[in-house]
């Protein structure tokens, strides 16, 4: 009775995946950076538009004088809605993601608004809690999953093949 033992591997194949993977990771990182900025600036602005702040509840309210001249009740900070318009979000780096006012006054009203000037109450509408931080977070971990098995790098693949053949001898 004899062994013979045959070693069939496929370790070109997976190099060529995995140095395809290191190749493509920082643009999953950016595109994943993006759509977490973004989706920062638009929940932002559905708070705002709903009359809450960042932490959950709600502005304080118009003054009478002011709530009776503009004909509304609910704080949402959109006089004109220019200074909303302006928010935009961008990629810093290659860990950040920022969200910003490309407009220089409408970036010192939302400070005004955030902080309180004068007459003006303190309305923080910009930042964000644990829980938008948690939903943003698995979104982005949601999109690298997605675009790692786009890859079909963690496909369950044989690394190495070991064919035993047993043979006998008559």
């Amino acid at each position: 009775m004899a062994l013979s033992i045959h070693f069939a591997t496929n370790t070109k194949k997976i190099q060529k995946k995995f140095n395809r993977f290191l190749k493509r990771f920082p643009h999953i990182t950016k595109k994943g950076l993006d759509q977490a900025g973004e989706q920062l600036r638009r929940i932002i602005e559905e708070n705002t538009t709903k009359g809450k702040n960042f932490k959950g509840g709600k502005f304080v309210a118009y003054s009478p004088e002011y709530s009776a001249l503009k004909g509304k009740t609910t704080v949402d900070l959109q006089d004109s809605n220019r200074m909303l318009q302006s928010m935009k979000s961008r990629t810093v780096n290659n860990y950040k993601a920022q969200v910003y006012f490309n407009d220089m006054g409408m970036g010192k009203r939302a400070y005004w608004h955030q902080t309180g000037s004068g007459k003006l109450p303190e309305r923080p509408f910009f930042g964000f809690n644990k829980k938008v931080e948690n939903v943003i977070k698995q979104s982005f971990e949601k999109l690298v999953s997605q675009e790692i098995r786009k890859l079909k790098l963690w496909v369950l693949e044989k690394t190495s093949q070991v064919i035993l053949q047993q043979q006998l001898q008559t």
